[in-house]
């Protein structure tokens, strides 16, 4: 990883977590619409089928997202897939001293002679010892991940289903579910949420916003259900 790298990187994890976190509502949506199937299943058939005409868009919205997050090898400067930089940190090979800078670096304190020095040295030798964890550790979520089954059968999902859509491809016998989107957005937030803390020393409210988006759809299904 090169040093000018570690911005664009820094950058696309930054959207990448924002992405996240819009996401999460769409996700939350189905996964309760799934959890409250037996209220929702006693509505008049008109209505059941409205519901599984949302179950079947937020599906294939957050397929298509996973699949750009995990597999888009685009180079367009503008693409803000994680692909290029999660491929990149899988690779034994990747040498992070860059980043290993950047997050060692302690903050800017007013210099007041050893003690000051002693200071930054200690947070330094910490800084560098954690670095070593979470980087190796980051990078087994990632290359678990990349290898798992979920992951690699998205790919048949994106192709066949929505990117040529000919009717051929058939879900069930194929013994796709919905959880295997559920396992990629989860196994997501884990490698996102490492991330944050290797590249941009920024905290973001993510499992505050997951709470939330899951009261948020719990209101609205209760709502539909006692219509």
């Amino acid at each position: 990883m090169q040093s000018q790298q570690v911005t664009k990187f820094q950058k696309q994890v930054d959207s990448a977590v924002i992405g996240y976190l819009s996401l999460l509502e769409r996700k939350e949506l189905l996964a309760v619409s799934i959890e409250k199937y037996a209220p929702l299943s006693l509505l008049e058939p008109s209505v059941r089928g409205s519901i599984l005409a949302i179950q079947d868009t937020l599906y294939a919205s957050l397929m298509v997202e996973l699949h750009a997050w995990l597999f888009d090898e685009s180079t367009n400067s503008s693409n803000l897939s994680l692909y290029g930089l999660l491929e990149k940190l899988a690779d034994d090979k990747t040498n992070p001293k860059h980043l290993k800078r950047y997050y060692v670096a302690p903050p800017k304190t007013i210099n007041i002679g050893r003690a000051d020095k002693s200071w930054h040295q200690n947070f330094k030798t910490e800084r560098e010892t954690k670095f070593d964890a979470c980087f190796q550790d980051c990078a087994l979520l990632i290359k678990e991940l990349l290898a798992s089954e979920e992951a690699i059968r998205i790919v048949s999902l994106r192709d066949k289903v929505l990117a040529h859509k000919d009717g051929m491809y058939d879900l069930k016998s194929n013994n796709h579910t919905v959880g295997e989107v559920f396992y990629l957005i989860d196994h997501m937030k884990l490698i996102l949420i490492s991330l944050i803390g290797l590249m941009t020393r920024t905290n973001y409210p993510v499992n505050e916003a997951e709470t939330k988006a899951k009261a948020m759809a719990q209101c609205f299904w209760e709502h539909v259900a006692c219509t």
